[in-house]
């Protein structure tokens, strides 16, 4: 399982330095982060949601895929998927750009956000289908680029849980629709057991996000009851056992990326993949 990393956790190094990082730490597959900084965030602290250094907009990555295509080839990595703010209920015209830019940096598929969960009660079906359309959509609109739509296990979205992104995915082939399989989120969102996890997606599991989180006691609501949190940290203090999961898929035959995404706050992003891509070697030697 060749390890990778998302530009999402180097907000505060720019691109060359990004490769230079992944090179010297084994790190082969990049993940690219087009977004738009906001306003409000260009005078603060660099955040991995907010202000980055390599200010990599839409529009930039279609415009210089050829440069940062070649820097990333001649730094010995490979471009491996975008992850930018597009969803199933954008306009033809938006997610068209990001296609194009996934397309131009030949970096295979690209991250599409299914629609949001409401936060009140709701009718599943009703939204489960409008969803299944719309990713019907982008499919096609994917196909003449040559890309493959995923879809993040991302916490509160309609597909926090394997059952609820396979209730998405089974209407697709999985060359064409896959899934993010976000270890960390399954930790934030609730327990699950990691072979029957990897079972219910299985052919979908295109790649893997891999950070660390444990859970951290909040103050009680207004009726005295604990409320769960979180807190991000690195792989080796999560409260997912990594090592099963990475465990679980390899003997499923799933032997796909491992996409870094460490948000622990103890250091800065290059420490904090060494560390992560040490572990997760450490995990890779002992399947045998």
């Amino acid at each position: 399982m060749p390890l990778g990393v998302t530009a999402v956790m180097f907000p505060e190094i720019d691109f060359p330095r990004q490769i230079e990082v992944c090179a010297a730490h084994g790190v082969t597959h990049y993940t690219w982060r087009p977004r738009v900084i906001a306003d409000e965030a260009r005078d603060q602290p660099f955040n991995p949601w907010g202000r980055h250094a390599f200010d990599l907009t839409p529009r930039r990555l279609v415009d210089e895929a050829s440069s940062l295509r070649r820097q990333l080839a001649d730094g010995g990595l490979v471009s491996f998927g975008t992850v930018p703010v597009a969803a199933v209920t954008d306009d033809d015209d938006v997610l068209k750009l990001h296609l194009e830019g996934a397309a131009a940096v030949a970096a295979g598929r690209v991250r599409v956000a299914p629609h949001p969960c409401p936060e009140s009660a709701f009718d599943y079906a009703q939204i489960l289908g409008r969803c299944v359309d719309d990713y019907g959509r982008v499919v096609e609109l994917a196909r003449p680029f040559g890309l493959k739509i995923v879809i993040e296990t991302h916490c509160r979205s309609l597909v926090t849980s394997p059952a609820l992104a396979l209730n998405v995915c089974r209407h697709f082939d999985s060359s064409d629709l896959g899934v993010i399989f976000d270890i960390n989120n399954f930790m934030i969102e609730g327990g699950l057991r990691p072979h029957l996890a990897v079972a219910v997606l299985r052919d979908y599991i295109d790649h893997c996000h891999l950070g660390g989180a444990r859970r951290k006691p909040q103050p009680p609501d207004d009726l005295g009851f604990p409320v769960a949190g979180y807190e991000m940290c690195s792989l080796i203090e999560a409260d997912q056992n990594v090592p099963d999961w990475i465990a679980a898929l390899d003997a499923a035959g799933r032997r796909v990326p491992l996409v870094i995404e460490n948000f622990a706050q103890h250091a800065g992003s290059p420490q904090l993949l060494a560390e992560s891509a040490e572990q997760l070697r450490q995990v890779l030697a002992s399947l045998g």
